[in-house]
């Protein structure tokens, strides 16, 4: 009697691990692939506009402090948009001075937002955060050379 139980319990298990291994094995059926990526790069000049500094501790640049800004943008001569954005200052190491900014750009296609941790006076890598109209989906990195000067610019890439 024993060892038709034995053998009972045995043969269960061994139907058990044939259903898993055949589940296991089955194809599995999920929702079609999304499409492959597109990426967009954006080369745009940038006009600075205004510009004001809030010196909110010890006088000179100081942990707080906060930079406001807005700039046009052009891309070959001609006007694309408008971009705003703010800086804190987040670290002062002698005049190793870095900010938190963020930045938002208006195009005619919709905007775009972006963010990075930076260091003032040299070029910026921000990470897109995200969008609305055409870009609502985009991701990406804009960098940033020869801020606040006549030779700024942008490039921008944009995967969607």
């Amino acid at each position: 009697m024993v060892a038709k139980k034995a053998f009972a319990v045995a043969g269960g298990l061994v139907a058990i691990g044939l259903l898993w291994s055949v589940q296991g094995a089955a194809p599995e059926t999920s929702a079609a692939a999304p499409p492959p990526a597109r990426t967009t790069v954006l080369d745009l000049d940038v006009i600075n506009d205004q510009f004001a500094r809030t010196d909110v501790g010890d006088p000179g640049v100081s942990l707080g402090d906060e930079y406001v800004f807005s700039d046009q943008l052009r891309q070959a001569g001609r006007p694309v948009g408008d971009d705003g954005g703010s800086c804190q200052v987040t670290h002062v190491d002698g005049a190793r001075i870095t900010t938190n900014c963020t930045l938002t750009l208006r195009l005619p296609d919709g905007q775009l937002t972006a963010q990075a941790l930076g260091v003032r006076g040299e070029d910026a890598l921000m990470a897109i955060t995200g969008g609305t109209g055409a870009y609502r989906t985009a991701r990406g990195e804009l960098h940033a050379t020869d801020i606040q000067t006549p030779d700024e610019k942008y490039r921008i890439t944009i995967t969607f």
